[in-house]
């Protein structure tokens, strides 16, 4: 496997466990690396890595939510994966749900949030509580309509996952967690 040279100007963004960089042969694609190459790859990225193999096994699945998994990479700063860089209709990197509940208030995106939801009941899409306003887009596809998109909080990190094969419990764990993003990240928002 050849190793990836990323470079500082091709820094996106970083997060507690993880940096993003801009994939350097496709303006379309983003390269996410554990900060901790001493150790490999992070917990968080072992778990998103295995819940991505396991989505695209499903046939019938959707991306609109979700950055699409290119695979695993070795570069110069670790360990890391290839995913979608998430990119409005206008070609600009999407910004953060963070940026715009601030901007506008939560009131604005109820529609974009009970879509979100649904993808997630729908295809039995787990999230952590990883998934917070500031790991997810806001992909605008017009200037009238958008979607939101989860860049970090993908896949269930408690040690026992089997319940979430079955349609019932996942659904279940997804409305509980659902309920829990909810009431902490958006609740007061929604002036």
């Amino acid at each position: 496997m050849n190793i990836i040279e990323l470079k500082d100007e091709e820094f996106i963004a970083k997060g507690n466990e993880r940096a993003c960089y801009l994939d350097s042969t496709d303006k379309n694609k983003a390269i996410k690396i554990s900060y901790e190459q001493n150790i490999g790859r992070s917990k968080q990225t072992t778990t998103e890595i295995s819940y991505y193999k396991e989505l695209l096994k499903k046939q019938d699945i959707s991306w609109k939510h979700l950055p699409k998994f290119y695979g695993e990479v070795k570069t110069n700063k670790g360990d890391g994966f290839i995913v979608e860089l998430i990119r409005d209709y206008d070609g600009e990197i999407s910004k953060s749900f963070q940026y715009y509940i601030d901007k506008n208030g939560v009131e604005k995106y109820k529609k974009e949030l009970e879509e979100y939801k649904k993808f997630f009941l729908k295809y039995n899409v787990i999230f952590n509580y990883g998934m917070m306003p500031k790991n997810i887009l806001l992909r605008k596809n017009s200037e009238t309509e958008s979607n939101l998109v989860l860049i970090d909080g993908l896949g269930d990190i408690t040690y026992f996952t089997f319940p979430n094969k079955i349609s019932f419990f996942a659904r279940k764990k997804i409305n509980r967690r659902w309920d829990k993003f909810i009431k902490k990240y958006l609740s007061k928002k929604g002036k």
